[in-house]
């Protein structure tokens, strides 16, 4: 029995024969409707082969997930370092233009700072009204009630890795940040600049993209270090091709020669000591922020600079949606494996995301930042974001859909934490809990592994969960390949036949590392 059409259906009213057709006509629109179906099985024979081939291949879903900063890009980066390196190689030279526009927001921030304290009066006492972070007790209650926020809605002191062990005897009373509006002056071009970069790397609809709101096309004389705020960040979407292939390190484009003329300012500028102590009664502590470059202006700002490895994994260009990357991991002899790796947005906004890639995943990578207990998440001032990880955590503990999926926490950006620690901050000043506990590396490492761990065990429904905790700093690639390396036997369902193995590198590792990575298999 033929189809039935409507006649004002619209498919219909397209394929129809014309109401005058010839029978030659009709001849040719048989034959070619004809040819036009074996191409259309065709193309559904190989969808269906494809989809059964995809069914017998075995392939590792993991998902990436943690709060905005936490080092997921960077552990992306050290998984393209190790099975990848090719196509990272070839991408060296896109990421100058991430690394210049860094650099440029720093400098744009210190200048901020400048202007800011030049206009505003200094309080009479910047500590007061700052509570410290309460945490839960020892009985690892995470209630939301257990935990201490900044009722004046100030960020929550953050402490200069450079300055806090000396203070400086400056006084901003005396000193004169006028003298600071000819580096305003003369390092103007910056702007466009960062106009340029930002329009080569973003989304159309990053906030930093509008071209009013940076003064257009017409040079930087509209320009403004206020023209939007220090909350405003560059960022791409996951379908947004940024990066090229190759590139010419003797090239230099217009950012590269307004970077190269201004560099000697921007090193002035950095190393003042005024600038410096602005710096730290503001509470700024841009040497623990990602993109972080300006110890290393003379070498970026160079003619013929090209990225270094580290540069790149210390580069910071913020990622919105969900970024799926592939690998070919090797495993016994000629083999390798597939890897499908979710990297997810972890601003707020974005979290939302994260749940139609639950479903089928073999493993989840979280990473928990560790040294930021004594700071604010930047869209909102009023949560910690150490709290806020461990509220993540808590959700991804307890969540119904996840309850086999093994977990991986990595206990990230140790080596800020142990420099922190070092420099004189006390844990117990934002975690009340932590109380009289010794203030050192290992014991504070040991009080957040059992932290996130006490989570594990109080949400997670199945008490054979496969379970893997590292102490991680993403940036360091010797450390996080072996770490890398080690967990993966493990996310590919190995683990079973392997634990005696990866125990016995864990030790190898630890003592490698002086104690940096620990392992937990349940």
């Amino acid at each position: 029995m033929g189809a039935k059409y409507e006649k004002d259906d619209p498919l219909w009213l397209a394929i129809k024969p014309a109401a005058n057709e010839t029978p030659e006509q009709a001849a040719i629109r048989i034959k070619r409707e004809t040819e036009a179906k074996v191409i259309s099985d065709k193309i559904d024979e190989t969808i269906r082969a494809e989809k059964e081939s995809l069914k017998k291949k075995k392939i590792v879903r993991l998902l990436l997930l943690g709060q905005s900063e936490s080092g997921k890009s960077t552990t992306i980066k050290q998984f393209q370092l190790l099975y990848s390196s090719n196509a990272f190689q070839n991408e060296r030279m896109s990421w100058r233009l991430v690394i210049q526009l860094n650099l440029v927001k720093s400098v744009r921030r210190i200048l901020e700072a400048v202007i800011a304290a030049d206009n505003a009066p200094q309080p009479k006492s910047p500590e007061s009204n700052r509570s410290p972070i309460v945490l839960s007790d020892d009985k690892w209650d995470t209630s939301a009630a257990q935990w201490g926020t900044d009722s004046s809605g100030v960020a929550y002191p953050r402490m200069s890795l450079d300055t806090m062990s000396t203070r400086s005897s400056i006084s901003l009373d005396t000193c004169d940040t006028n003298d600071f509006s000819d580096y305003k002056v003369r390092l103007m071009p910056l702007l466009r600049a960062e106009q340029v970069l930002t329009e080569r790397l973003a989304a159309p609809d990053s906030k930093d993209y509008r071209g009013d709101a940076l003064g257009g096309r017409e040079g930087y004389n509209h320009l403004s270090w206020t023209t939007h705020g220090n909350d405003q960040e560059v960022f791409v979407r996951s379908g947004h091709v940024w990066k090229q292939p190759n590139g010419d390190a003797s090239n230099m484009d217009e950012p590269s020669k307004i970077l190269y003329k201004a560099r000697e300012d921007m090193m002035n500028l950095w190393s003042n000591p005024i600038v410096q102590e602005i710096l730290r009664q503001e509470k700024i502590n841009l040497s623990e922020s990602s993109g972080f470059f300006l110890n290393d202006m003379e070498r970026i700002t160079s003619s013929n600079y090209v990225p270094t490895d580290n540069d790149i994994l210390n580069a910071r260009l913020k990622t919105v949606g969900v970024v799926e990357h592939c690998f070919q991991l090797p495993t016994s002899g000629d083999k390798s494996l597939d890897w499908r790796i979710y990297d997810v947005g972890g601003s707020r906004s974005q979290r939302a995301t994260w749940a139609p890639f639950f479903d089928n995943v073999q493993a989840i990578i979280f990473l928990a930042p560790v040294s930021v207990f004594d700071q604010v998440l930047a869209e909102d001032a009023n949560v910690n974001r150490l709290e806020d990880s461990l509220i993540l955590w808590k959700d991804l503990c307890k969540n119904p859909i996840l309850q086999k999926v093994p977990l991986v926490l990595f206990l990230n950006k140790c080596d800020l934490l142990r420099r922190k620690l070092a420099s004189g901050v006390k844990l117990s000043t934002y975690m009340v809990s932590y109380s009289e506990r010794p203030n050192d590396y290992d014991s504070i490492l040991n009080y957040f592994k059992h932290k996130f761990d006490a989570i594990r065990k109080k949400d997670s429904k199945l008490p054979e969960r496969e379970f893997y905790v590292y102490a991680t700093s993403v940036t360091d690639t010797h450390q996080t390949s072996a770490i890398i390396t080690s967990a993966r036997y493990g996310i590919a369902g190995q683990s079973s036949h392997l634990k005696p193995h990866i125990w016995s590198y864990y030790q190898h590792l630890r003592s490698e590392h002086d104690g940096n990575i620990c392992i937990r298999a349940m």
